[in-house]
């Protein structure tokens, strides 16, 4: 079967082949363990220079992958020893790849994960699934930037708003595989932000311009002291869009700020504002999508629908090593969102304050031939929602008289204990994550029976998850993990047609099965990660529309995730010419996604769409990058992306065709002095002018005309761009 799927029609298993053949048990013990100060300074995915205390000769292999640490399974340790899914993205790929606008471009090199970017405030991250049926955003799937939840009490998280300039990396885990955040279903995006005690003192400004008016200016400043550190980063991003009504313009400032009060106690500060003004044109119908995809739906276009936001995002974590064998961390974060939009239907206002506290603490233990590690902590997370309609006046953008006025008071608990042991050529690892949540919701608008005011829970969710990693050879590891995530219903979700509290509604749960290999070869120039899963859905929820923006849902049956994800990193040519030279190398990274998901019990509107495939998933997915850096200082970067067909309804009457993207990038980077270096480049995106959907709606509705499935996707285009940077020679942190 493995084999069947995987010579379909690509490359890929050429490379898996090969990748296989590679890795042979003729190794040798790997590269040291980082302890946790060095990964906070060093961790990062992709390729690293030797230390510069090794001696190179002259046309020799100089560069090797790096020894990838992460920590999104609440433990410090080597990625080969995870026993889990996931995907490590790193600050020398996010400065490869340059996004323009949000970090969704990124997601491309993790496996299983698939980013719709509609618009550029109109996004829906997918991992394994999970999430496709969520209309216009990213939904079960839990986001977090430096142990601050990016996630809202609806479901939705905002990965988005996020500036890739403050990021330091990512770790993308895989299905409900981690007890620490929440037992997501689909998974969880965990942010770190910049590491300033890792930065040399100093300050870089990059501009940038391209196509369709983009406009992008970002300024850096990192400074530190004997015993503290802060980078500040301030953007500004606009584009006039490739679309009618398409306006763009965001700022962003972000303060990271490191402390160490003492030797055992380190403390970090962060503060991060975005304003936000984006048009929206909305999705369009297949016709307009081949013949004028440049334009808005009318009814957007007629009232100059809009989003105009603000967020602000604070927290400050405290970490203690009281002694040798027990620490502990400490989190308290704060959050303030406040939101107009203006849509043909209604203005919608809502607004968000929300406050928290995350804790964990850990307790090491060694035995003469293994070591034990046991921790516990949890969330307690309050939220004050706000949000209220106002009618659209004929729909030309004229804002009436108000048609609603909501408020919901919402307090979720999650506890988490797990333990972990290496024992030898073991690395098992056991959790329990344990959620209660309870809303309190006030309609203050209507009286008498239309008050549809109520308090409600879903009881406590209990989420248990054993896995295992064996280190067959020494660069080699096997790991499988079993495991249990959940999804609540928002709370449009557990309202009825008629606007009451549906008490019936239960939140989606799964169970998740997952093996898989990982490992690299003894010169560490080829890394390789490849996984199978089965994932079993039930009480689907189904949103069911009764309106143009208004849904209400319904536990409808099961869903059937089963696939697999391959992931190649290989360092193809590497030499040096002179010490005194940058080297010249050629790398790869590589990644493929087989998903056969498809609804195994599922009956809407006396439809029986049981065998049918997910809709808005892809069965097969590649993405390819090539990169080379010459001595002179030439780097250059060629992506592909292979997008097979996908559903775009529930009665698979409407599939997409499939595509694929060539994107390619030419820079310059060069030391001009000790302290100022400069980076040019110019980057061209879908070279071959394809014409393809970049998102779909999927089960678009019917409102009076063809439903509208499509938004469509920016056909070729360029920009470039300058970064000048000046640093000084010595740090003092």
């Amino acid at each position: 079967m493995f084999l069947k799927v995987m010579s379909a029609k690509f490359m890929l298993p050429r490379l898996i082949i090969a990748m296989l053949l590679l890795v042979s048990p003729r190794l040798q013990a790997g590269t040291p363990l980082y302890s946790r100060a060095q990964h906070e300074v060093c961790n990062d995915t992709l390729l690293s220079v030797t230390h510069p205390s090794d001696t190179i000769k002259a046309d020799t292999l100089l560069i090797e992958l790096e020894e990838t640490v992460v920590t999104a399974f609440n433990r410090t340790q080597k990625l080969l020893e995870v026993p889990g899914s996931i995907t490590s993205l790193g600050r020398t790929l996010i400065e490869r790849d340059k996004p323009a606008f949000n970090i969704l471009p990124l997601l491309d090199h993790a496996p299983g994960v698939f980013a719709h970017q509609g618009a550029t405030n109109t996004n829906r991250v997918t991992i394994r699934g999970i999430g496709a049926r969520v209309p216009y955003a990213t939904g079960k799937i839990r986001g977090y930037f430096n142990n601050i939840p990016l996630t809202n009490t609806s479901g939705v998280t905002f990965i988005q708003d996020i500036d890739p300039a403050v990021i330091q990396s990512m770790e993308v885990i895989k299905g409900p595989a981690t007890s620490v955040y929440g037992a997501g279903l689909g998974g969880t995006i965990a942010i770190r932000a910049r590491q300033p005690q890792a930065r040399q003192n100093g300050i870089s400004n990059t501009f940038r311009a391209g196509a369709f008016g983009l406009l992008r200016n970002s300024v850096t400043a990192d400074l530190s002291g004997s015993n503290a550190a802060t980078s500040l980063v301030y953007s500004h991003t606009q584009s006039d869009g490739y679309r009618e009504n398409n306006q763009f313009q965001r700022d962003a400032i972000t303060s990271v700020s490191q402390l160490l009060p003492g030797d055992d106690t380190h403390l970090t500060l962060l503060l991060t504002y975005v304003n936000l003004k984006s048009h929206i044109p909305s999705s369009i119908d297949s016709l307009t999508y081949m013949d004028s995809p440049r334009s808005a739906a009318g009814n957007w276009l007629n009232t100059e629908g809009y989003e105009d936001s603000q967020r602000l995002l604070g927290g400050i974590t405290a970490s203690r090593q009281f002694r040798e064998t027990l620490s502990a961390d400490i989190s308290l974060f704060g959050i303030w969102h406040d939101e107009k939009e203006m849509r043909p239907f209604d203005v919608f206002y809502e607004e968000r304050h929300t406050a928290g506290s995350r804790f964990n603490v850990r307790r090491h233990h060694n035995a003469a031939k293994a070591e034990f590690e046991f921790s516990g902590g949890g969330e307690l997370f309050f939220e004050d929602y706000r949000y209220s309609n106002h009618e659209n006046i004929g729909g030309e953008g004229i804002q009436g008289g108000q048609l609603s006025d909501n408020r919901e008071k919402v307090i979720t608990v999650n506890l988490f204990v797990q333990a972990d042991a290496g024992l030898g050529q073991w690395n098992l690892s056991s959790g329990v994550n344990l959620n209660y949540s309870t809303i309190d919701y006030r309609d203050r608008f209507h009286t008498g029976q239309q008050n549809r005011s109520g308090r409600y829970n879903y009881g406590v969710i209990f989420s248990p998850r054993v896995s295992a990693a064996y280190k067959y050879h020494s660069n080699h590891t096997a790991f499988a993990t079993i495991s249990h995530g959940f999804s609540p219903p928002s709370l449009s979700e557990t309202l009825t047609p008629g606007g009451e509290i549906n008490p019936d509604i239960l939140p989606e749960k799964s169970w998740n099965l997952e093996m898989g290999l990982r490992g690299q070869t003894e010169d560490h120039r080829l890394y390789y990660d490849f996984s199978l899963y089965h994932m079993q859905v039930r009480d689907l929820l189904v949103a069911e529309r009764v309106g143009e923006d208004a849904w209400v849902g319904k536990n409808a049956g099961e869903s059937l995730h089963r696939g697999l994800e391959a992931e190649l990193q290989w360092i193809i040519l590497d030499y040096r010419r002179n010490n005194d030279q940058l080297p010249e190398k050629l790398s790869l990274r590589a990644n493929y996604a087989y998903n056969h998901f498809y609804f195994t019990d599922f009956t809407d509107m006396d439809e029986d769409y049981s065998g049918n495939r997910l809709p808005g998933v892809p069965r097969q997915v590649f993405y390819a990058s090539l990169h080379n850096e010459w001595s002179a200082g030439l780097y250059a970067t060629a992506g592909w992306r292979f997008v097979g067909p996908m559903a775009m309804n529930d009665a698979n009457s409407r599939f997409t065709s499939s595509y694929g993207l060539l994107d390619l990038s030419l820079g310059y980077q060069r030391d001009i002095s000790p302290q100022w270096e400069a980076d040019l480049y110019i980057r061209a995106n879908n070279l071959l002018d394809r014409h393809y959907p970049s998102m779909i709606l999927v089960n678009a509705p019917s409102f009076g005309g063809p439903p509208r499935y499509y938004y469509p996707g920016l056909p070729m285009h360029f920009n470039m761009g300058i970064s000048i940077s000046f640093k000084e020679t010595t740090r003092s942190f």
